[in-house]
């Protein structure tokens, strides 16, 4: 996820490029309705992917101000425009100080994406181990490039590892 604080002190929220490179499009989402408040760490949105789904957690803690209510009828916003018209929440944060701590900013972003990127090349390379790597164009040995929306044709089940790995750890 991706977060902005905006001048009046609300924060915006989103889903990085990360994510999606892996996922390819998303086909529906779930989102909390405003009103509703949201736990650092917890579920806040599913994405769903033509029945397989990635339990997204909440980034900071607070109160959904507003949902992008865009989204439900214009899904590829997301893809198409992450960072501006595919947000997620506004969100009132109830302790920004605290909740900040723990984001990773700037130089230090770049760094772990780099590190996310091997670390989902060696979890290919064991979900795709008896698979036939070739029809997902995975180069694990020479450092190319990872096929953009690599888990759209995977089963749900490397979904459910993929959410155990990436989105459930604790890193």
């Amino acid at each position: 996820t991706w977060v902005f604080m905006e001048k009046d002190g609300t924060v915006g929220v989103g889903i990085d490029d990360f994510l999606q490179h892996v996922t390819g499009p998303i086909s529906k989402i779930k989102m909390k309705e405003p009103g509703e408040k949201v736990k650092k760490g917890e579920p806040f949105l599913t994405l769903i992917q033509d029945g397989k789904q990635l339990n997204i957690k909440a980034p900071i803690s607070g109160t959904i101000k507003s949902q992008n209510k865009g989204l439900v009828s214009n899904i590829s916003l997301l893809m198409n425009s992450p960072y501006q018209e595919g947000w997620i929440y506004v969100i009132e944060p109830s302790n920004w100080f605290r909740d900040i701590q723990f984001l990773i900013m700037s130089q230090g972003y770049k760094e772990w994406l780099k590190m996310e990127f091997l670390h989902l090349k060696d979890f290919l390379a064991i979900a795709l181990k008896g698979q036939n790597a070739n029809e997902y164009q995975v180069v694990l040995q020479d450092g190319g490039e990872i096929k953009n929306g690599i888990l759209r044709d995977m089963k749900p089940e490397i979904w459910e590892d993929f959410q155990t790995h990436f989105l459930d750890s604790s890193k």
